[in-house]
């Protein structure tokens, strides 16, 4: 074959087969991003999926306490104050001032109850958590556990405060609300101290004990004290938790939220 032809043939041939490399990568490239784009809607079917599972897990356990709620305020309450409303009608009978004395006890009692009643159904109420606020409704938790428990209890609100967006409150002082019955019923302190942080668009809520404490690594097989829940509620807000303990040093309980906020709280 004669020179002049070898060369332009070379040419085209380099040419050809650098345009077919190049559409192949490019072949290459878009079926790597279709598979990609395709893994990113799976993962969101499967991340909708069970957060939609969660959601519903969320808001009937809420449903249930809102029923229980309203059982112990319309029935057991009512019960209680009729109870009460008669040891008045037997102290008006009783003939001796040891009977007076063992009558003012029991109306003491059951005035107790009912006031203890009172808190329990206003906490289990999600509507009164939503409408009462963050911080009061924490506030009024700490109250509560501080008369019944003889726990000693701090709270420190730095920032400005500001109401979260949505039931974020809500979960936030569910969250809130373990924590407290956890220190109250299994963790054996005598303080208990809370810290809210409010800065731009981060809040923070850190929860610290003086009780016995348990091994971190145990954490997935402690049911009773309510961790899924609070693991639960915290992914649903997309906030993130963190639990820190050791035997016999207490514990430490972080909750980190990025924030969609509205008006300043008063």
């Amino acid at each position: 074959m004669n020179d002049q032809y070898i060369v332009p043939l070379f040419v085209a041939g380099s040419l050809l087969l650098t345009l077919f490399g190049f559409f192949l990568i490019v072949y290459l490239l878009v079926q790597k991003k279709r598979q990609n784009q395709h893994l990113l809607e799976k993962r969101q079917m499967v991340f909708d999926h069970e957060n939609n599972i969660l959601r519903t897990k969320i808001e009937e356990h809420e449903n249930t306490m809102d029923e229980i709620s309203k059982e112990l305020h319309d029935n057991v309450k009512s019960v209680l104050g009729f109870a009460q409303f008669n040891m008045y009608r037997i102290a008006d009978l009783a003939t001796s001032n040891e009977q007076t004395v063992v009558i003012e006890r029991t109306n003491k009692i059951i005035g107790q109850v009912i006031d203890d009643l009172h808190n329990i159904t206003h906490s289990l109420n999600s509507n009164f958590v939503k409408n009462i606020g963050l911080i009061d409704t924490i506030t009024k938790e700490l109250a509560h556990i501080k008369l019944a428990k003889n726990i000693a209890c701090n709270m420190e609100i730095t920032g400005e405060p500001v109401s979260l967006a949505g039931d974020k409150e809500l979960h936030v002082f569910r969250i809130a609300q373990e924590a407290i019955q956890n220190c109250a019923k299994h963790a054996k302190a005598t303080n208990l101290n809370f810290t809210l942080n409010y800065e731009p668009n981060l809040f923070t809520m850190k929860i610290t004990d003086n009780g016995k404490g348990f091994e971190k690594n145990k954490i997935h097989e402690m049911r009773g004290l309510g961790f899924i829940n609070m693991f639960q509620r915290a992914r649903y807000i997309q906030g993130l938790l963190e639990v820190q303990s050791t035997p016999l040093h207490g514990s430490t309980i972080i909750l980190t939220l990025n924030t969609d906020t509205y008006e300043p709280v008063n």
